[in-house]
């Protein structure tokens, strides 16, 4: 049978990766729902197993970016903090606290959230348990980022159009190609974003793609105690990925954030629970010491950095020490309920 899907597997069986253009036809296909299951189910295999090439990330990322629903701002200096998945980790909502912290601190967020499609917790699950509607119509979206500096963006909102292929990946059980579109395909087209990667490979891959899609500015970063956060546990890598510059690598500890100093290897961060997450969310609204706060800290200080807003992340620290103050996290998603929850 010569059909498109059959010369994109054929190709794939002789150790050839595909290429952009047909990157971007085969995420079309699969967006229109006009695919065979058993035959797109062997495509995304092979190239998880072979190993994601730059092209083929790119090609999918520019399809769904074209096809998927755009949240429209009146701010160009929207940022975010997203994480890839597949650490499997199962720490608390990092990246949903430290955006909230940074639009406490005056920065415009567009954070993407996600609901679990598992027995873990994802930051829509934790978001909605306190009272926000992650589902607000794009009014209340508005008013959100105008007087709170953030607006929450639920991916299967804005990703409607992944509809057709979104069983399909969940029957794989493993991360594929599609698992790392999210964060590339932002409905707010952010031009800053941290994008956390659970290794040097996914991380490497994640940033010659942002940088083919014109990104201004972006770290891809990876642990490697095997986080895709920045936590205090090891050392932390970050892939800087800046328009019209050679990438960069740092490497960091918890010492560049004037932080005492790295927990040892193993010691758990905990979360994966509504439960844990929310008890996660209670320990930096009140600023409680320990591998919590140091870890929202260190993501927080990092997107300081990005922004521009301070010049190290050691003055990023000391800022968030000096600015967070108990109960200002719990009056952030008070006053997000109240927007996105009104009549």
């Amino acid at each position: 049978m010569d059909t498109q899907e059959a010369r994109f597997l054929h190709k794939l069986i002789e150790h050839y990766s595909l290429s952009v253009d047909e990157s971007y036809s085969l995420m079309q296909l699969f967006l229109s729902g006009n695919f065979n299951p058993k035959m797109a189910a062997s495509i995304l295999s092979i190239i998880t197993f072979k190993g994601e090439h730059p092209d083929e990330l790119i090609g999918c990322a520019k399809a769904l970016t074209d096809e998927m629903k755009k949240f429209n701002s009146p701010y160009d200096n929207l940022m975010d903090i997203v994480g890839t998945g597949g650490d499997y980790k199962r720490a608390f909502n990092i990246s949903t606290i430290s955006c909230m912290i940074l639009s406490i601190l005056g920065i415009k967020i567009a954070k993407q959230t996600r609901h679990s499609k598992s027995s873990g917790c994802a930051s829509a699950d934790v978001l909605q348990a306190m009272g926000i509607n992650v589902n607000a119509d794009y009014e209340q979206k508005k008013q959100c980022l105008d007087q709170e500096n953030i607006v929450l963006l639920d991916y299967n909102d804005y990703c409607t159009v992944c509809n057709p292929i979104r069983d399909l990946q969940e029957e794989l059980g493993f991360h594929s190609l599609l698992s790392l579109l999210p964060p590339l395909c932002h409905p707010a087209r952010v031009k800053r974003i941290i994008i956390g990667a659970p290794d040097r490979f996914k991380a490497s891959l994640v940033a010659k793609t942002l940088e083919t899609l014109g990104i201004e500015k972006a770290y891809v970063i990876w642990n490697e105690a095997g986080y895709d956060e920045v936590v205090p546990i090891g050392i932390t890598r970050v892939l800087v990925v800046e328009k019209g510059k050679d990438h960069r690598e740092l490497a960091l500890t918890a010492n560049d954030f004037a932080l005492a100093g790295n927990y040892k290897v193993g010691t758990p961060i905990h979360g994966g629970t509504l439960e844990l997450n929310i008890k996660a969310f209670d320990e930096i609204d009140n600023c409680t010491p320990g591998i919590v706060f140091d870890t929202v800290i260190m993501n927080v200080a990092l997107g300081l950095r990005l922004t521009g807003m301070t010049s190290s992340l050691k003055e990023g620290s000391e800022l968030v020490k000096t600015h967070f103050k108990k109960g200002m996290l719990k009056q952030k998603i008070k006053n997000l309920a109240s927007i996105t929850n009104s009549i």
